[in-house]
């Protein structure tokens, strides 16, 4: 199983948990020198039985150069508009991929239009923003009218390295949310490096992001990301990861790229220290066992900022920001091939992510880099889905309890507020503020028709229950049916 992942060509592979089911079944349970944790998943172009069939073979491997051309389309209902008032949000374009033994290419133009309702995630939602997209256009009628242009052009340097460049995301962690980095927020400029020798991956990825929540010199920060996975053998995976964020411009420098975080194998802590730095740094750790040819249980761990003698103290206090997410995965559940099962908790501390300036923040575009409720919340997810050729199916149910801001005053639920207008420095716990309850519940079945931009058919229902603490309720459910390229997961599932 392991040399049909590898070859002299490679390509990244996208699309949601569906389209992405047999990879990544194989990757995390059937090789030992395989990885999970980083996605779009890098993989060889020799074989494709693994992918879902689709309608027509676009995703056919060539052995000599190839272009395709492709477009693609979404178009549903907006969510909470009313069947009397209908209003359609769609996405339409054209993707372009290119392949041979050393370059790969999918660059994606067009146009999309659509409406953002406001009760559509009730109290979660902190700012205004367009899910996956951006910002709104319109904050008066809550409408967006943006143009596509994102994509990615690889090139495999030798056996072991690949450098890659876009503008579109990048997810690390092996669950289903992640505390590092997600595909929640739109897409960005970037540049990636990916090492894979012997038992270990390691990537380097430097970004650029955009921040018009707060004034400023520039809109635009930096980051810098290292990765590192370790097969300590079939079972057993380690990883660590790390992240700096620095504001492009402040008022004593303009700092740009800032090249002592260029080099690919140094933590960044001590750089800070030895450039007199404040900048944001998060570090993480993560563990993932599998066993029995069908479970893999995970968990990663992302660290803000802490003093230990805080902890041991249990003072609550404010600066101990931290993260936490433990699950399991099954796969071909009962020996049912194509039936699997997500089973996730997630909590993090108030304040996590922030900074002193939404410049220097985990964020992006008014959304989060990392989990889209930020900090200050816990949350349980179950899952379970059914993929089999061009069919899929899923039903999945969240718990979450997360504090929001009451009062004008900062509880660390927002991570684009600054932590320095928080609301004292000790007990400070999870929930705290206006303390909001949310029951989510999504159903969905879809019909693959186009492989390579991973079109569907789809009907989705879902229902949305949430109470605060000040006794106010919203309850919400709403039907949608429509197609649309899933080149990401993208559920209004937070």
């Amino acid at each position: 199983m392991i040399s049909s992942l590898e070859g002299l060509s490679q390509k990244y592979f996208f699309g949601d948990i569906q389209s992405r089911y047999k990879i990544e079944r194989l990757i995390s349970l059937d090789s030992e020198n395989q990885h999970s944790i980083s996605k779009p998943f890098l993989i060889s172009n020799q074989k494709n039985e693994f992918f879902q069939k689709g309608i027509w073979n676009y995703a056919s491997v060539r052995s000599s150069s190839k272009f395709t051309f492709l477009p693609f389309l979404s178009l549903n209902q907006s969510p909470n508009i009313s069947f009397e008032s209908p209003k359609l949000n769609y996405a339409t374009g054209l993707q372009i991929n290119y392949v041979n033994a050393k370059f790969f290419g999918q660059i994606r133009v067009g146009h999309q239009k659509g409406f953002v309702n406001s009760e559509d995630q009730f109290f979660s939602i902190k700012r205004p923003f367009v899910p996956f997209v951006g910002y709104v256009d319109d904050t008066l009628k809550m409408t967006y009218n943006k143009p596509i242009l994102q994509g990615v052009l690889s090139f495999k340097a030798n056996k072991y390295i690949v450098l890659s460049t876009g503008i579109d995301k990048n997810t690390f962690g092996d669950g289903y949310r992640s505390l590092w980095l997600s595909d929640f927020a739109p897409i960005y400029p970037f540049l990636k490096l990916e090492s894979t020798f012997w038992k270990i991956k390691y990537i380097n990825l430097w970004s650029l992001h955009e921040d018009q929540y707060s004034k400023g010199f520039s809109n635009k920060k930096w980051a810098s990301s290292h990765l590192l996975s370790y097969n300590v053998n079939k079972w057993l995976n380690l990883s660590l990861f790390e992240s700096v964020i620095w504001q492009d411009k402040d008022t004593l420098l303009n700092r740009g790229f800032d090249i002592n975080y260029l080099n690919p194998f140094v933590f960044f802590r001590p750089v800070e220290f030895g450039i007199g730095s404040s900048d944001n740094s998060l570090l993480g750790a993560g563990l993932k066992l599998t066993f029995n040819d069908h479970f893999l249980l995970y968990s990663s761990f992302i660290l803000d900022e802490f003093l230990f003698s805080e902890i041991k103290n249990q003072t609550g206090w404010w600066g101990n920001k931290y993260g936490v997410q433990l699950g399991i995965k099954t796969f071909d559940l009962f020996n049912k091939t194509g039936l699997y099962s997500i089973t996730e908790f997630n909590l993090v501390r108030p304040f996590t992510y922030s900074h002193i300036s939404s410049k220097q923040n985990y964020g992006h575009k008014n959304h989060s880099l990392a989990h889209p409720l930020e900090s200050n919340f816990k949350e349980y997810l179950f899952l379970i889905g059914f993929q089999n050729n061009n069919l899929d199916f899923s039903i999945q149910y969240h718990y979450q309890q997360y504090g929001i801001d009451s009062s004008n005053q900062n509880f660390g639920g927002n991570m684009f507020e600054s932590y320095v207008n928080r609301v004292g420095d000790y007990e400070q716990k999870i929930g705290q503020g206006n303390l909001v309850n949310q029951h989510l519940f999504i159903a969905q079945i879809s019909y693959l028709i186009a492989g390579i931009s991973n079109t569907k058919l789809f009907l989705q229902f879902n229902l949305r229950k949430a109470a605060d603490s000040y006794g106010s309720s919203k309850n919400n459910n709403f039907l949608r049916i429509g197609i649309s390229s899933r080149l990401w997961q993208q559920l209004q599932d937070y």
